[in-house]
């Protein structure tokens, strides 16, 4: 047999080094611990730190000197091994086809081959010792392992079963005898050990005429029934238990209500204890002056139950405690109990319950897995700041933790404006060897749930993890961060995105994100607009400049009916009270801004007086006097109905025009970067059913301006004419894509 030595350690350090394996690279966080639940009687220190066994390991039987374990998985093939108390060193038994089987109260294990059982004696060693039951009969089957002795159960021709006790005689011979005290139509529902020698029998039978179901306690070194009652109400889906004084098993009552029962052994008196509604099977055992009770499975469970926990009660009635917080399944009784289980304080493992000396059940944990019983974060990886400037930007939030099975709800919120985004999903991976287990991570690519993109700001997140089971009940854990996108051109909300700016009839300036009315759109998603402020309408001309001062952001200017022209700064994510510029700015008909005309890095303005002169005021970078005198470009700009500024758009030196003549054909002017142009590009005709002609930005986020343009349909529908610009100045657009404009935003008197 092949042995696995585990250094003993203290607790703390065994559940940390397991869970710093299964954390991966991720930064780790201290995890909250509960206090351990209450426990009847004090819980008992160990003498030496628990062991640490597999994390697949299931308890399958238990002796003086150590306990029985499957680990692994059924689809990747199991192996069963002993493991010590006392150095927590694990023993891996043969392989073989067949299960082993562990004893309660021994330290026997025992294995099937045909009608042999292979016995191992883990504390003594040794080869083992086979017993054949042939002379049973064909129909002969293992019932139980108690101490070195088998219960085997066979059945005639009626379907009636016997029981019989098992031993190896002198010269290695078995020897059997039957139980006797079972009426003759005998059917076993359900055995299981009590230590020291008992088994507990529930059965159908007919005693003095009557049929139903009874429970019994069998004497093993006897071979016979010592105890036998009635119990036609018990909850066939749940197990009975048996001490040397008592007796308990489950009844359900209307309603699907459970109830524990307890009785001296001998007597018709029953103490009734009232648990609550209840479907599955409830595990109830005796140790000492107390019954203990639970729906087993707690780990695994696909959904909660007040009754996951190991509760006890005494046996005479009184108020419930709780033992452990969940159980997987538990061995003995009477004197002694091993389950295995998890609390919130020392997280998944085997534990021994006895009764203490004021007779209230002392609770001790042998081996722990490091696998947490409650929710609880091992590891976290949350940003600090998040740019989502660059194409297929994204913030990754993730957690890992110490279990799997939970669902996941994460939220992220925007202080300033309430907006959010949520998302949900399972951690239900619970395999401790999977690279994914107990981890759950959430990617934001910086589009709230109405398809705005997020602006630069603080933003709160929250992650809620509720446990599949139940148990431990919600985890939640909370922070904040920064995002700090990088501004853009057209940009006035700090989205990194290009904004659309619309005056409405009230005067009222809106913007809108370009990334939710071009790229995501949906019919049944209004556009949400971000309303700048009213008074809008004593401006007969606004412009989109791009960055006119010292700050990063894109600026506004707008000419009053009286032609003075003020400046509006741009904040970030708010536009600054408007300074003035200057007067006579209403002597130009048509005015542009936008596009590096100079080549130096600054946003210039253009504009023509109405004898068709076009004049360059050419930017400063001082945002109390953003422009230098103007300077003559040339005649002749007089056979344009509009000219826009909508940046490099021919990949030239530096900035671009764009014309429309009173035709309906545009043109392209070729910046050279001295403040003139190349000669003219017709770029294409019927640009006269265009109604508003919009250098955008760059809203395909590939370093080239684009450009929109407002327009109706067929059907007499508003609808945008969205250019991707190419940066050749030989065909400066790709195909038109048509987007529907909300009808808010139609209705405005100016879109730029």
């Amino acid at each position: 047999m092949k042995q696995h030595h585990r250094t003993p350690r203290r607790l703390a350090t065994a559940v940390a080094v397991t869970l710093a394996v299964t954390a991966g690279g991720l930064a780790a966080t201290p995890a909250a611990v509960a206090s351990p639940p209450a426990a009847v009687g004090a819980t008992a220190e160990a003498e030496s730190a628990p062991a640490v066994i597999d994390p697949t390991s299931a308890l399958r039987g238990w002796g003086s000197s150590g306990f029985l374990s499957r680990v692994g998985y059924e689809s990747e093939g199991l192996d069963y091994r002993w493991t010590r108390y006392a150095d927590g060193v694990s023993t891996t038994l043969p392989a073989t086809a067949t299960p082993y089987v562990g004893a309660v109260g021994g330290d026997v294990v025992v294995r099937q081959d045909g009608t042999a059982y292979h016995l191992y004696d883990m504390a003594a060693g040794g080869e083992p010792v086979a017993v054949d039951t042939a002379f049973l009969g064909p129909s002969a089957k293992l019932e139980r392992l108690v101490g070195r002795t088998l219960v085997m159960r066979t059945e005639d021709s009626l379907r009636r079963h016997t029981l019989h006790v098992v031993s190896t005689a002198e010269g290695g011979q078995a020897a059997g005898r039957a139980i006797t005290g079972f009426p003759a139509d005998t059917r076993i529902d359900f055995t299981r050990p009590a230590v020291p020698g008992l088994l507990v029998v529930r059965y159908t039978g007919t005693v003095n005429g009557v049929s139903g179901k009874r429970l019994a306690v069998v004497d093993l070194a006897e071979a016979k029934v010592v105890d036998d009652r009635s119990v036609p109400a018990v909850h066939t889906a749940s197990n009975v238990s048996a001490s040397a004084t008592h007796v308990a098993w489950v009844e359900r009552i209307a309603g699907g209500v459970s109830v524990v029962v307890t009785a001296r052994r001998g007597s018709t008196a029953t103490v009734r204890h009232t648990v609550a509604a209840q479907e599955k099977g409830l595990s109830v055992s005796l140790v000492g002056g107390w019954v203990l009770y639970g729906v087993t499975g707690g780990y695994t469970a696909e959904g909660p139950n007040p009754l996951h926990p190991l509760r006890a009660v005494p046996v005479t009635g009184g108020t419930p405690v709780t033992l452990l917080d969940s159980t997987t399944t538990y061995y003995g009784g009477g004197t002694e109990l091993l389950v295995q289980g998890g609390t919130s304080a020392h997280g998944e493992g085997v534990y021994r319950f006895v009764p203490g000396a004021d007779g209230g059940p002392v609770v001790t944990p042998v081996a722990l897995t490091g696998l947490r019983t409650t929710l609880g974060v091992v590891a976290q990886s949350v940003p600090t700041t998040a740019d989502f400037s660059a194409p297929g930007s994204s913030a990754h939030f993730d957690w890992r933790f110490g279990r799997g099975r939970a669902w996941v709800d994460f939220r992220i919120t925007h202080s300033a404006s309430g907006r959010t985004w949520t998302e949900s999903r399972p951690v239900d991976d619970d395999r401790i060897a999977s690279p994914v287990f107990g981890h759950i991570g959430f990617d934001w690519n910086g589009l709230f749930e109405d398809q705005i993109s997020a602006p630069t700001g603080t933003y709160t997140w929250t992650m809620t993890a509720t446990p599949t089971n139940g148990v431990g009940g919600v985890l939640k854990k909370s922070g904040t961060f920064e995002v700090t996108n990088k501004p853009v051109q057209h940009d006035y909300s700090g989205s990194a995105f290009p904004d659309l700016l619309t005056r409405n009839r009230d005067g009222q300036l809106v913007s809108y994100d370009t990334r939710q009315i071009l790229f995501e759109p949906h019919a049944w998603l209004p556009w949400t607009g971000t309303n700048r402020g009213g008074g809008w309408s004593v401006y007969d001309r606004i412009l989109a400049t791009g960055n006119l001062d010292a700050g990063p952001a894109s600026d506004l200017v707008a000419r009053d009916r009286s032609g003075v022209l003020w400046f509006y700064a741009n904040k970030g994510t708010a536009l600054a009270r408007r300074t003035p510029i200057g007067g006579g700015w209403n002597t130009y008909d048509k005015l542009a801004a936008g596009s590096d005309l100079t080549g130096d890095g600054r946003p210039d303005l253009v504009a023509t007086d109405r004898s068709g002169v076009l004049w360059l005021y050419k930017a400063t970078g001082d945002g109390t006097k953003p422009f230098a005198p103007r300077k003559r470009i040339g005649g002749g700009w007089g056979t344009y109905d509009t000219i826009t500024a909508p940046g490099n758009l021919g990949g030239a030196k530096a900035g671009d025009l764009l014309a429309r003549d009173r035709s309906g054909v545009l043109w392209l002017y070729l910046g050279k970067g001295d403040g003139t142009f190349a000669p003219r590009v017709r770029v294409g005709g019927g640009w006269d059913r265009m109604y508003h002609l919009i250098p955008i930005g760059d809203f395909g986020r590939d370093g080239r301006p684009d450009f929109l343009a407002v327009t109706l349909d067929r059907a007499g529908r508003t609808v945008f004419l969205r250019y991707k610009g190419t940066g050749d100045w030989r065909a400066p657009f790709e195909g038109a894509v048509t987007t529907p404009v909300d009808w808010d935003a139609a209705r405005s008197d100016l879109l730029f």
